[in-house]
């Protein structure tokens, strides 16, 4: 019985590796080909303070109208926050949700840059009175500039 399982799946073996391949032509001249967008990475970075001691730096991907990415705020000797990015594009209009960690508790902020040229443009941000948390208010403005830098 071993011997004729052994002899069948020889048998298979050898009829798969002297099979003739399938050599018919496809038309392809009705296909239709969509053009593929490749992701495009952006890297950005402010130095501030009295000697470039804090440092806000952006790295983000933008596929189609969707942004994704890591941003960090490193204050010297202050808190940090870091985190991620989630965010739609529309013309230089990045609007969307910034997740990061800040003394080991989790939070979330609205985001809004705007790309221009070699810089990204972000808007500041203002306190909520009733909340004391940050907003981005109807009278918050593009003020917060950061170079671009060659991505690592």
């Amino acid at each position: 019985m071993k011997a004729l399982i052994i002899l069948s799946a020889a048998s298979i073996s050898f009829a798969a590796c002297t099979s003739t391949p399938d050599k018919t032509i496809r038309n392809t001249d009705s296909l239709s080909v969509s053009p593929v967008t490749v992701p495009d990475t952006l890297c950005f970075r402010k130095l501030d303070g009295a000697a470039n001691q804090d440092t806000t730096s952006l790295q983000m991907i933008i596929d189609g109208k969707q942004v994704s990415g890591f941003f960090a705020h490193y204050p010297f000797q202050k808190d940090r926050r870091v985190g991620e990015i989630t965010a739609t594009i529309s013309d230089d209009l990045i609007k969307g949700i910034w997740t990061y960690m800040q003394e080991g508790i989790n939070d979330t902020l609205d985001v809004e840059f705007k790309l221009n040229g070699d810089k990204l443009i972000q808007k500041s941000y203002t306190i909520d009175p009733a909340t004391g948390r940050e907003i981005i208010s109807d009278t918050s403005v593009f003020n917060i500039e950061l170079n671009k830098v060659d991505c690592l």
